[in-house]
């Protein structure tokens, strides 16, 4: 019975990092904007602050969205994995 509780656990927690990545991306491109938009607010107050902003909203809109899909789906689906694993313990 443990081996499937784990199961399920493994099965559910695989699906909401796999679903997980499209929040991530979503939530990481708001935030680039975000910065960018501060740090034009910034500009002629602040020139250290401005700089500092753009610089650090160019680099995360600069990651891959692809790279984000790719590290959920696999870490995903090693969960998943893991949950058939476990669910062949039952059987034995």
């Amino acid at each position: 019975m443990a081996a499937l509780i784990f199961a399920i656990i493994f099965w559910l927690a695989g699906f909401a990092v796999l679903s997980g990545g499209f929040f991530l991306h979503r939530n990481l491109r708001r935030a680039g904007k975000h910065l960018l938009e501060h740090a034009d607010h910034e500009k002629g107050k602040d020139n250290s602050a401005s700089i500092a902003l753009s610089i650090e909203g160019k680099i995360v809109e600069f990651i891959p969205g692809h790279v984000i899909h790719t590290v959920t789906g696999v870490s995903g689906s090693l969960l998943i994995v893991m949950g058939f694993v476990a669910l062949a313990f039952m059987a034995v």
